[in-house]
């Protein structure tokens, strides 16, 4: 009497494992990235800044030039100009390729672990970071790196720089970008945000 109870047991049982071993499936993919993953992401976002900076000036001044200081706040020569000055028009080439680079390797990796350019605020009653489509009072991060598909659980911020000119040593850290990322600190997250330059990689004040 006993074997056939075993035999209804058996199916029960190995649909519990299976479920057991789904969740856990699921704990292990819903999470921050860990160090050795975050390193990943910061290489590729150096990799990525440095290439769209090169590839940029390359395409509009010729191989290993780039544009003179004097020339920074200038209007551009160009069909289609995106900025008012070079500066500007040349940092959104930039950032556009930057983009694209990090979006394809990251992913490769890490997607659902991303975002670029997503808009979030953070609501005044609660305190929960929100996504957004308004403008007003909210904030737009280069990328931010987030719990497995939950934006507004942040990890980590990136605000992409490109220095315009032959000035590559200067220091990116002015009053309004120090006022720019003491406000995307206040989103929250594991650490604190930081730029990430050509020449300097990824760096936190």
């Amino acid at each position: 009497m006993l074997v056939p109870a075993v035999t209804r047991v058996g199916p029960v049982v190995e649909k519990v494992v299976q479920a057991a071993e789904v969740l856990q499936g699921f704990i292990t993919v819903s999470r921050f990235l860990d160090e050795a993953q975050k390193a990943d992401v910061e290489d590729i976002l150096r990799a990525c800044v440095r290439e769209a900076n090169t590839q940029v000036d390359d395409e509009l001044f010729g191989k290993g030039r780039s544009l003179p200081d004097s020339e920074c706040d200038k209007e551009p020569v160009a069909q289609k100009k995106l900025a008012p000055d070079w500066r500007r028009h040349l940092g959104k080439l930039k950032h556009a390729a930057a983009f694209a680079c990090i979006e394809r390797r990251l992913s490769e990796k890490y997607p659902n672990n991303f975002a670029i350019e997503p808009r979030l605020r953070k609501d005044e009653f609660t305190q929960e970071v929100l996504l957004t489509d308004k403008r007003a009072g909210s904030l737009r991060p280069d990328i931010v790196l987030h719990f497995t598909r939950n934006i507004t659980r942040i990890q980590c911020i990136y605000d992409l720089k490109f220095p315009c000119g032959y000035s590559v040593g200067a220091n990116p850290w002015s009053d309004e970008v120090i006022v720019q990322m003491t406000a995307y600190g206040a989103l929250g997250g594991e650490c604190l945000p930081a730029l990430v330059t050509p020449q300097r990689g990824v760096v936190r004040k």
